[in-house]
């Protein structure tokens, strides 16, 4: 084994300290974009499926509010299990097809959050809403 000085064994320490970190914020970018696929993705998925049943729908928006939270939490800096990001969209969407959903007592209560979930997916991509418009009305 090679005696390395005090100096040289606090700049390696320091260096693979740094090289970590930065190797843990590459990781957390790719998250981050994985995260924000999948809300796209499921977001893409709910609107799909507004004119379907109630059951649909609720699965749909079940598996996109998890997609937003995931990906609320990654932008926020907090740390998930390794397999969250991919992995939870996948199970809630597994969880929604095995467990049954139990349907809203009343038609208008599955109205409402539908449209709710309207709104909340236009205020993700209004930016390509305004840009639709625009060229609608030229």
């Amino acid at each position: 084994m090679v005696k390395i000085d005090d100096d040289t064994q606090k700049a390696v320490l320091l260096f693979n300290r740094r090289n970590e970190a930065v190797e843990a914020a590459k990781t957390a970018e790719r998250n981050l974009v994985k995260a924000a696929k999948v809300k796209d993705e499921t977001a893409a998925a709910l609107k799909q499926v507004q004119g379907s049943g109630a059951e649909a729908v609720a699965a749909a928006e079940a598996e996109w509010r998890s997609a937003v939270d995931i990906w609320q939490r990654l932008r926020d800096g907090e740390e998930l299990p390794e397999d969250a990001p991919a992995s939870d969209a996948h199970a809630d969407e597994a969880a929604g097809d095995a467990a049954p959903v139990e349907a809203p007592a009343a038609g208008e209560a599955a109205t409402d959050e539908a449209s709710d979930e309207d709104e909340a997916v236009a205020d993700e991509a209004p930016a390509a809403d305004e840009a639709a418009t625009d060229e609608a009305s030229d």
